[in-house]
């Protein structure tokens, strides 16, 4: 949203990855560059994605593929760090009005800090999650390394944290954060909420029998989704499962998929669950279209922007309270429910045993939902805002806090 009508602003997002690989990290910059385009602002991606990668985000967020822009790493790929990235910061830096830097624990760190430190640009901080106590025990040492030598930099000295719902801000506050932090929702773009999926040809493309009933499970497969869960709760309601599959698509994460397998022979669940592997694109979109129900019995989410792709096919959801999404019980378009096998197990119940008619009721008032508070249109629209007040331009925003 706009103060007034002075020049428009130069936009830096910064990201280590805009492919598939970036596990949905990617589609939240691109998205809102797209739409603040829209704006009328200049919005730039850079990243150190090869060249595939970048005209596939091109293509698959419809953002113009001149406004990516890609750099070679410079010494170990993991590290994310780009020796021409950090010249051209310095070399652009006059015309960056502000830097929203995406993820944590890469080297792009190390520019974004450049840009706010010697170039006196203000810089967003954006961790996704990165932040949460089960994400920092991954890598432990890996992370208190890079704490130590650069990151600490990036987020006690950043202008502003971007947090995704007030847990996750939260979670800043824990770990110490004293930052102003703006929460800014992710969202959908409203192409998805145009599009359509045909589930027929999902069926075909898995080989899924045409009378089973659909419940999808579409995300990382990695301990904090809480499959584990989700197999406990299913084989608590296997009488009710003879009409239904599950399907659980995602790419696999610290070999994840090897415990679920084992669980789900343990159980003698094979019958009821196929695997997809990772699903992207138009098949993504016929997954959705061919589910009754999507589950995602997560043990803590920052956002959850699969959540909002599911409402905004028309499907309805069921999640736990570890994601931020507890207007789905008061807009009736799913189930919140406790991180507890026999909290999700009874919501299973009740969503298996309704007809396709009502849930295709309950997704209905659940796209209207995601139309009406989670676009990222209007993502886009609080983002300028923001970056309006932080370079004096405008109030202070009623979605930012301070410590």
């Amino acid at each position: 949203m706009r103060i007034d009508a002075r020049e428009p602003l130069r936009i830096l997002h910064n990201i280590y990855s805009v492919g598939p690989a970036s596990f949905g990290l990617g589609p939240v910059a691109l998205n809102l560059a797209k739409e603040q385009l829209r704006l009328g602002h200049d919005a730039l991606v850079w990243c150190v994605d090869n060249v595939e990668d970048c005209l596939w985000a091109a293509t698959s967020s419809g953002l113009p593929a001149d406004k990516i822009r890609r750099f070679p790493t410079t010494g170990p790929r993991k590290f994310y760090f780009s020796l021409q990235m950090a010249h051209a910061s310095v070399q652009e830096a006059g015309e960056i009005s502000i830097v929203h830097h995406h993820a944590l624990w890469t080297g792009l760190s190390l520019v974004t800090n450049r840009l706010h430190k010697r170039e006196r640009v203000p810089t967003v901080i954006a961790p996704h999650g990165m932040l949460e106590k089960w994400a920092l025990r991954k890598s432990r040492l890996k992370k208190s390394l890079a704490l130590a030598l650069y990151e600490r930099k990036t987020l006690f000295g950043a202008s502003c944290l971007h947090a995704c719902s007030e847990q996750e801000m939260a979670g800043f506050r824990e770990f110490g954060l004293q930052n102003p932090v703006a929460v800014i929702p992710n969202g959908i773009s409203n192409s998805w909420l145009k599009s359509s999926g045909d589930g027929n040809a999902f069926r075909k493309r898995f080989g899924l029998p045409p009378d089973k009933r659909i419940m999808l499970f579409l995300s990382r497969i990695t301990p904090v989704k809480g499959l584990t869960l989700l197999l406990d709760a299913l084989d608590k309601v296997r009488p009710y499962l003879d009409n239904w599959l599950v399907v659980i698509a995602g790419a696999d994460e610290f070999d994840h998929k090897a415990e679920i397998s084992e669980k789900i022979t343990r159980l003698h669940l094979e019958d009821s669950i196929v695997f997809t592997g990772l699903l992207v694109d138009q098949v993504k979109r016929d997954a959705f279209a061919a589910a009754e129900i999507f589950v995602l019995p997560t043990r803590k989410e920052n956002y959850g922007i699969v959540i909002a792709e599911a409402l905004g096919a028309g499907v309805p959801v069921l999640t736990t309270k570890g994601a931020p999404w507890e207007n789905l019980v008061a807009a009736g378009c799913g189930w919140w429910v406790d991180i507890d096998c026999d909290a999700i197990s009874e919501a299973l119940k009740l969503a298996i045993n309704l007809s396709s008619d009502e849930l295709r009721m309950m997704g209905t008032r659940g796209k209207e939902l995601v139309a009406t508070h989670h676009t990222w249109f209007r993502s886009a629209q609080l983002t300028i805002e923001l970056y309006e007040w932080l370079l004096g331009r405008g109030k202070k925003p009623d979605f930012v806090f301070f410590g």
